[in-house]
């Protein structure tokens, strides 16, 4: 159909509408069964059908809104979770409180590995040469010190006819390794060096990691509720999509919230020609 004779006929529309007005024309029935009326009819019909369409996409943005917002909640829950026992008063507690003196107990042993009996066993403070304790390993080469401080300390074992060892060590465990005698003139010494604990994690720095990460997903879920606003906004994708990743650091219930998360900025992508920055590019 040329533009002219659609002209032609939506003039000859109107002028029928205006009879029809006037008491001198067909009935509107008769005017919408004109082709043009036809054209108008489904023009009409086709925008309500752009419109719920529309409407679907926004909900689903909507939906996006909720899933992030939920998966965000739960990581704040995880970090109050992971904060709700006080680091102070944990420390603090009888339960981990640090004992005041700790018993010590060793074996002196020849390179063969038989044990030494009447082995002169010396006990100091690290870097002092002042004698705390004194003792004398038994039949089987055992000894023991009572009422050691938790501390640096050093032990020296002489026996005649073997290499004194003299060994640094932490007081902890209250278990020291057994000490190995060579034979050779009891004048020499063989020192051991303290070389640090064999590893693990202490207390302190097992709460402190613990509340770092209680904070950690504490903020990052907030910044999950605010991905969640923005979503709503339909203002910025790209600001949006990033708030939502960071906020899948919350670990809400481990992995329920981040799946949740996760669920949202995939549908997210499906709409995001609806965000303002999105339709300038």
């Amino acid at each position: 159909m040329s533009g002219k004779s659609f002209e032609e006929r939506r003039a000859a529309l109107r002028e029928r509408v205006k009879e029809q007005i006037e008491g001198n024309g067909p009935t509107v029935e008769n005017a919408t069964a004109d082709e043009s009326g036809g054209a108008l009819s489904r023009e009409i019909v086709v925008k309500p059908m752009i419109d719920l369409d529309y409407d679907d996409r926004e909900r689903l943005r909507m939906v996006v809104a909720v899933l992030v917002l939920i998966g965000s909640i739960l990581g704040i829950i995880s970090g109050g979770i992971l904060l709700q026992g006080n680091p102070d008063e944990l420390l603090n507690s009888s339960l981990f409180n640090e004992v005041e003196t700790v018993d010590v107990t060793g074996q002196v042993l020849t390179v063969d590995g038989v044990t030494l009996e009447n082995a002169s066993v010396e006990l100091y403070e690290g870097g002092s040469i002042v004698v705390l304790q004194s003792t004398a390993s038994d039949e089987n080469g055992y000894f023991q010190f009572y009422n050691v401080k938790p501390e640096l300390m050093k032990i020296r074992v002489v026996i005649d006819g073997y290499v004194s060892v003299e060994r640094t060590f932490m007081a902890e465990n209250g278990l020291v390794k057994p000490f190995t005698m060579e034979e050779g003139n009891s004048s020499n010494l063989n020192q051991e060096l303290y070389e640090g604990s064999e590893g693990g994690w202490s207390l302190e720095a097992a709460v402190a990691l613990s509340t770092f990460l209680g904070v950690l997903t504490i903020i990052t879920g907030f910044v999950g509720i605010q991905a969640s606003v923005e979503v709503r906004r339909g203002t910025r994708y790209r600001r949006t999509q990033y708030l939502a990743g960071i906020s899948l650091f919350s670990r809400g219930l481990i992995w329920i919230g981040p799946i949740l998360i996760l669920a949202g900025m995939a549908l997210n992508s499906l709409v995001k020609d609806q965000y303002e920055d999105y339709t300038e590019d």
